[in-house]
């Protein structure tokens, strides 16, 4: 009960923090009646624990010496645990059943595909797995004496890349399919240009 009632009222607060129009607000509180439910449920069930609890008191000393009451306090005790072991068997039940959405039902998360998305700056979807135009390439040469530095790249097939640094620290690109060898001894007299126009 205790988990149930506070399932469902973060349910409500984050569906009532998070309503952007007076129809949404409308639907949020009919979410209300389920921790009040559980709210009232449990303050019930405290008032008769405390009364019982009095009872008992009063009656651990009787003529004959026993309590007489214990046994109320104890099923009302067993009842207790039982509902606690209820809500966690259905909640493991519910993650075996559908793992990826086993969080939706008490946290009140919209269920969406299981997948994450990744998002520039502009809000469009990237995919991580998509092959860069780079990739593949690993560094060869390094001259770095004087500027403008230069930064050799060979992929296994050959394929090469010539990244040059000014004092400024822009970076033009020469790239081409074979012959890296040759083409690094003239590196100076290459055709340099923006990343985007190169490759």
């Amino acid at each position: 009960l205790i988990f149930n009632l506070l399932s469902t009222s973060l349910l409500l607060t984050v569906n009532i923090v998070f309503t952007r129009s007076i129809v949404n607000g409308i639907i949020s509180l009919l979410y209300f009646p389920f921790p009040a439910y559980f709210f009232l449920t449990i303050f019930d069930w405290y008032r008769k624990v405390q009364q019982n609890n009095k009872a008992m008191v009063a009656a651990t000393k009787t003529e004959s010496g026993k309590v007489e009451n214990a046994t109320k306090v104890d099923a009302d005790r067993r009842r207790f645990l039982k509902i606690l072991g209820g809500t966690g068997v259905s909640i493991f039940l519910l993650s075996l059943i559908n793992p990826k959405q086993a969080g939706a039902a008490f946290f009140g998360s919209v269920p969406g595909p299981g997948t994450v998305s990744l998002k520039d700056a502009n809000g469009v979807k990237i995919n991580p797995a998509e092959k860069q135009p780079t990739d593949g390439y690993k560094i060869s040469q390094v001259d770095d004496d004087n500027y403008p530095y230069y930064y050799g790249y060979i992929n296994s097939t050959g394929a090469w890349y010539i990244m040059s640094e000014d004092a400024s620290s822009n970076y033009r690109y020469a790239k081409g399919d074979s012959g890296f060898a040759a083409n690094w001894l003239i590196r100076a007299t290459l055709s340099y240009g923006y990343f985007d126009s190169v490759f």
